[in-house]
């Protein structure tokens, strides 16, 4: 037909109507997928699957103490030491929680996650230096005598947590002061303060 023939398939004949309202929503996806690099998004992978990790092993330890028996007088830990069981139970939270939540800022980009992410790897490299320093028998040393079970799970715990932090800490620590990686949370900051 004649009118047939004037139209082209081109881009913006077959989105016109589409692309004004999703525009908007496109726009920001494409951005953020094109301007954050694979190494933010690595970092930010690893610490929503590090922090989830955490709450899994967090919660079964806190199950067993919770359902661990009565001693000779009949009471519960829960009972015996209700501050220090709320200290177990709301520290570790709030340290998960918000490794979660840096781990959702590095995805969007955001300066604040940036700055959190190198107070995360400063705090645990620390960790990890006093450890290797003040305890290296216990780092690095499996004692061929007996010890209990609580003893070997401790020293299981401290070299796994060394073992998974410190290069995760150094490699933080170097990555996030990069000029290119700090300028991609910089042009997320100035991206969104026109909008507000």
């Amino acid at each position: 037909m004649p009118f047939c023939a004037n139209l082209t398939l081109s881009y913006p004949f077959l989105s016109s109507s589409h692309v004004f309202f999703l525009f908007p929503v496109m726009a920001e996806s494409a951005w953020y997928s094109t301007r954050r690099s694979a190494g933010v998004t690595c970092a930010a992978a690893l610490a929503i699957l590090g922090s989830a990790s955490a709450l899994f092993v967090w919660g079964s330890l806190f199950l067993e103490v919770i359902n661990a028996p009565p001693d000779s007088h009949g009471k519960h830990l829960y009972e015996s030491f209700p501050f220090t069981l709320f200290l177990m139970f709301s520290v570790p939270l709030f340290l998960i929680a918000s490794g979660i939540r840096t781990g959702i800022g590095l995805f969007q980009l955001k300066p604040w996650a940036r700055r959190a992410a190198l107070l995360w790897a400063g705090v645990a490299l620390c960790f990890c230096v006093y450890f290797i320093a003040f305890r290296p028998f216990e780092t690095f040393f499996i004692p061929e005598h007996f010890v209990s079970e609580l003893e070997s799970f401790k020293q299981l715990l401290a070299v796994s947590l060394v073992v998974a932090m410190f290069p995760v800490s150094v490699w933080w620590i170097f990555f996030f002061r990069l000029t290119g990686v700090k300028r991609q949370f910089e042009e997320t900051a100035e991206q969104a303060s026109p909008r507000n």
